[in-house]
């Protein structure tokens, strides 16, 4: 990996180190160790740079860069190289003798490699003392590892009175020579790692380009603990950008596809530092790169398929891991020190994909499993589970796989989940025993976030069919794989199966619903049953007809209390039967089965007001924006309404934010997830509602940037980035981000809702109310009431905000249409509204703390800022706009604030975002001080200036009582100060 040169940063502890180090007179000798990369060149070129402006000459020695390699142990070249360079700058009477006589030795080394002489040391010692004859001289050496023998030079300098600071790898090979530089040296300082903060700063200025959030969070997921190194968090995004991983959208740099993995550098120090190792070492790395970690119990196998001696292989780990590439954990797990390395390592063992290497191990240890036992089942079943269809499995140990899997659920979701999909692909899918397998996988799955484990039993499906009783299964096994990864089924069998109509709610399918179109080139339906068999599109096409796609014959389909009912079958225990009741299948009291992973009183965890059959319905109704059914079934089961969680419900299905409506109606049993479309649109959809638009435009732009295709998912984002571009001003985007989106019937209220804040931002306020008015009867009438009220108030404030008294009272009669007894965002919309166009404080305050208990930040903002039109006192209301306004960097929302400030005749609000900011730079120099750090040091860490730094803390003193920076610093830690000074 090249050097990389930056100035340095977050080096304010090294630098008042070395100044105090370097201070007394006479020589001194201070060598600075660190891993490559981590910026001993650049700290060296600070060092430098102080001793320069204290008035030493400095004399810099780079060594391992010039052409002599190692034919010049001593660096004797390199120091005639240094000083010829700087000839001119020295200019000491003697110094041509005394060079000449140091380069006269040098070629006599270079003929005779002999060793150290008495006459070398003289020549050096005439050399340094003629240099230092009238000023002091500081001689800074990089890379002193890059020679044989460093310490005789060093030491010449430091006797002759020089200041000699010298760099050398940590890690690297230490010879005798290296080993007598650092027993004689003065001082020996270690250069740790960077705080992730600067590192990421340094990460952010090299870009060149607005560097867009989701790069950041890739760096600090892929590089681990090796982030702080600044060469290697530089190195890895400049191969990003060679690679073309890095690409410009938006006026951000953004990841091209943020799934994939971000790999280190092929010449990364910690890749050559393997490759030196050898041949065993470089295959045994890309081995546990590519098994994701190594148990030791597998290393005897994995030798046998590497072609190499086992006790090779140990010590091959064994130098690995004291070189730095592998870690070793307290279990005695073998794992890359981080996932970037990881991601080189595997691209680089190429002789075998990760699940042939799983699956050669498999079929090893099974062998001497059969042969003597004491393999570690455990291992084993990992092996297998990953091993992929190749390893052959007997009935017995399909069999184990299945019981072992029930007996991990509660403690071990992520492995019970690989077993379950493990054995299920060696059962014969029209059995029983697959059903149920079946049935257990998707509660794991669910659990899990394992959705990629769907593909295989749909793939099987289209390839061999299924049992009638798996059907339903199946569906929602294509439902939850095409809602978290966005792309269609390739297989023809399962693509109709999503064609199919949602039960019970109309002619609108799955795939209309979220993919926007039918997914099927027929649009037949999918052949039902032939005897016990349901065909997929490789098992008999024409089996039969007669049931639609998804469906037994003469059945209802199938929804999630009957697929956690029967899941309980497999082991033994209780399990929810449709009802949300308890149906005994089987074992006794003391069985040990997996069927806990649903709760036993028929609910969700965490969910006691619904039971199974309920969520079935309410999920259904939440995708097709049924709100009505929503309430329905809601009441049916037992829940309240109005209630948090209804409503919460309601405002996920406005948004389509899928993964919060799963989360509400399964339960703690259903894990949001971080990736794929579902986890960055819940991303978009919490950093809207909080204000954290920076976090929900990257979200935004990373749905755009990956391989998915267009859901319904992306077309929401797309519109509430419309909402955040015009807030911030950017008209000419949000106008692009609003054609982009679907005008599909499922998004209509929140199109039109985005429509009103364009033309709002833009200065059209007319507009945007006259929008809604066309709008809302329409949408009432075509029963898509679902955040209708949200839309009708948003453009109540506009109307307010642009004295369209007769608008806002018909916005008012609109909003008083719609049924408020059991809606909550609608008493809201109906408080706030009255609050407005009746100017009623106390009713438009009630409405607002309505509005921050549900966080909806952004409407908050608008309400302060309209309620400020005829507050008896605006302050507080336009001091909370404005604060707002200025957390999303809402330009034109600001601008509303100043106009409504001048109108008002009040002064500017003081934004309580700069104060709060405030407040944290005065409680982390209070921290800093704590930590011992200097006014100075405290300005470099925090990048103020001194002045800066000194006025903040006459304000503390002045504040607090304290009289100086050791009683504010305890007064800090006995809790006598509060977190945010004000």
């Amino acid at each position: 990996m090249a050097r990389t040169r930056a100035a340095v940063r977050g080096r304010d502890q090294e630098l008042t180190a070395l100044r105090t180090a370097l201070a007394p007179d006479g020589g001194r000798l201070i060598v600075l160790t660190g891993p490559a990369g981590i910026g001993r060149t650049a700290l060296l070129d600070s060092v430098a740079r102080l001793l320069a402006a204290d008035g030493a000459r400095v004399l810099p020695l780079r060594l391992g860069t010039g052409p002599d390699g190692g034919g010049d142990p001593y660096a004797l070249a390199a120091l005639v190289r240094a000083v010829r360079e700087r000839f001119e700058q020295l200019q000491e009477s003697g110094l041509s003798e005394a060079l000449s006589a140091v380069a006269q030795l040098r070629d006599a080394r270079g003929r005779e490699r002999g060793g150290w002489t008495p006459a070398v040391v003289a020549a050096l010692d005439g050399l340094f003392e003629t240099v230092g004859r009238r000023e002091r001289v500081a001689l800074l050496v990089d890379d002193a590892h890059a020679v044989a023998e460093p310490a005789p030079v060093l030491s010449a300098a430091r006797r002759a009175g020089c200041l000699v600071v010298a760099t050398c790898e940590e890690g690297a090979e230490r010879g005798p020579g290296l080993a007598e530089l650092l027993t004689d040296a003065d001082r020996v300082m270690t250069i740790g790692h960077l705080a992730d903060d600067v590192a990421l700063s340094l990460v952010r200025r090299a870009a060149g380009a607005r560097l867009d959030e989701s790069v950041v969070t890739a760096l600090r997921t892929a590089l681990g603990p090796l982030l702080g190194n600044p060469g290697t968090v530089l190195g890895t995004l400049d191969a990003l950008r060679r690679s073309g991983r890095l690409v410009t959208f938006e006026g951000r740099l953004c990841l091209s596809d943020p799934a994939e993995p971000v790999a280190l550098p092929a010449d990364h120090p910690l890749l050559r530092r393997a490759s030196a190792l050898g041949g065993t070492a470089v295959r045994l790395l890309g081995a546990v790169a590519l098994l994701d970690g190594l148990d030791l119990d597998a290393l005897p196998p994995l030798a046998d398929i590497l072609e190499a001696d086992p006790v090779d292989c140990g010590r091959g780990l064994d130098l690995l891991i004291e070189a730095g590439v592998l870690t070793a954990g307290p279990d005695g797990r073998i794992a890359c020190r981080c996932p970037a390395l990881a991601a080189t390592a595997a691209g680089r063992f190429r002789a075998r994909r990760g699940t042939a290497l799983h699956a050669a191990l498999a079929e090893r240890l099974l062998a001497g499993h059969r042969r003597s036992g004491g393999v570690d089942p455990v291992v084993l079943a990992d092996h297998v589970a990953r091993g992929g269809a190749t390893v052959t499995l007997d009935d017995d140990t399909v069999r184990q796989l299945l019981t072992m899997g029930a007996a991990a659920e509660q403690e071990e979701p992520e492995r019970a989940t690989l077993w379950y999909a493990a054995a299920l692909r060696r059962l014969p899918p029209t059995g029983p025993e697959h059903a149920r397998t079946l049935c257990r996988l998707l509660l794991l799955v669910v659990r899990t976030g394992r959705y990629e484990l769907l593909r295989e039993p749909l793939t099987r499906y289209a390839e061999h069919g299924c049992a009638e009783e798996s059907v339903d299964e199946i569906r929602l096994a294509a439902i939850l794989l095409a809602l978290h990864s966005g792309v269609p089924p390739a297989e023809r069998a399962v693509r109709e199966l999503l064609d199919a109509p949602f039960p019970g709610r109309g002619p609108t399918a799955f795939s209309e619903w979220w993919f926007d179109r039918r997914l099927a080139p027929d649009p037949r339906r999918h052949p039902a049953t032939d005897g016990d068999t349901v065909a997929g599109a490789g098992a008999g096409a024409g089996a039969g007809a007669g049931a639609g796609a998804g469906t037994r014959a003469g059945a209802e389909p199938r929804g999630w209390a009957e697929v956690t009912a029967e899941a309980g079958a497999l082991t033994g225990g209780e399990a929810e039967t449709p009802a949300g009741g308890k149906a005994s299948v089987g074992g006794g009291a003391g069985d040990r089965s997996g069927a806990g992973a649903v709760a036993r009183d028929g609910t969700a965890a965490g969910d006691g007001a619904r039971g199974g059959a309920g969520r079935s319905d309410l999920l259904s109704a939440a995708l097709c924006g049924d709100v009505a059914a929503c309430e329905r079934v809601w009441r049916s089961s037992g829940g309240a309404a109005p209630s948090p969680e209804l409503d919460r419900l309601r405002q996920a299905a406005l948004v389509a934010d899928m993964a919060d409506v799963a989360r509400l109606v399964i339960g703690a049993d259903y894990r949001v997830p971080e990736t794929g479309v579902l986890g960055a649109y819940h991303r978009v959809v919490r950093g809207y509602a909080d204000a954290d638009w920076t976090r929900a435009m990257s979200a935004v732009r990373e749905l755009e940037l990956s391989p998915a295709e267009d859901t319904l998912a992306r077309h929401a984002a797309r519109l509430l980035a419309v909402d955040m571009c015009a807030a911030r001003g950017e008209f000419g985007q949000a106008s692009r981000w609003l054609t982009a989106a679907t005008r599909a019937p499922r998004l209509a209220v929140l199109r039109t809702w985005a429509r009103v804040g364009l033309a709002a931002r833009k200065g059209d306020d007319g507009q945007a109310v006259r929008v809604a008015l066309l709008a809302g009867p329409r949408l009432r009438r075509a029963g898509l009431r679902t955040g209708l009220s949200i839309l009708l108030s948003r453009a109540l404030r506009i109307a307010v905000l642009g004295d369209d008294h007769e608008g806002a009272a018909e916005l008012l009669a609109e909003i008083e249409l719609l049924p408020h007894e059991h809606h909550v965002d609608a008493q809201e919309s109906l408080l706030l509204a009255r609050g407005l166009v009746h100017r009623d404080p106390e009713c438009a305050r009630e409405a607002t703390d309505l509005i921050r208990e549900r966080g909806d930040l952004p409407a908050l903002m608008e309400s302060c800022l309209a309620v400020a039109r005829f507050a008896p006192d605006p302050r507080p209301w336009l001091r909370e706009a404005h604060a707002l306004a200025t957390r999303c960097g809402a330009a034109a929302l600001l601008e509303r604030v100043r106009e409504v400030t001048r109108e008002r005749g009040v002064p500017a609000p003081r934004a309580r975002g700069r104060r709060d900011a405030l407040a944290v730079t005065e409680q982390r120099i209070i921290e800093l001080i704590g930590e011992g750090l200097t006014n100075r040091q405290i300005a470099l860490r925090l990048r103020l200036s001194e002045k800066t730094v000194e006025n903040y803390l006459t304000r503390l003193f002045a504040r607090t009582g304290c009289r100086s920076r050791v009683e504010l610093a305890a007064a800090s830690l006995t809790g006598r100060l509060a977190r945010t000074p004000t």
